[in-house]
């Protein structure tokens, strides 16, 4: 069974390195890498296959870090949102929902 330290994981985003079909670790994580083995046009050897569940480009600009100036409005989670295009009569609107 895989474990993390508690204040380890309240204080970062865990990157769990598990390399399987489906991982049966319970706890909360950010990303996911499933396999070791995996294959990128151009690099040689294998590479490191990865989920990506956070929206980490937002969090590092909404906090200001990496030479971003910190965003007074933080900006939408693009992983919670859906593009959507509504017709009422004649009338067409386009936009993106975010979840709530």
């Amino acid at each position: 069974m895989l474990q993390c330290a508690d204040d380890i994981k309240s204080r970062y985003t865990i990157w769990l390195a598990h390399w399987c079909n489906q991982t049966n670790y319970t706890g909360a994580y950010g990303i996911w890498q499933h396999s070791e083995k995996g294959e990128v046009a151009g690099i040689n050897g294998n590479v490191d296959l990865d989920i990506c569940y956070k929206d980490f480009p937002t969090v590092i600009k909404n906090k200001g870090l990496n030479g971003w100036a910190k965003s007074s409005t933080p900006a939408p989670n693009v992983l919670g949102a859906a593009a959507v295009t509504i017709t009422i009569s004649n009338d067409t609107y386009k936009g993106t929902l975010v979840k709530a």
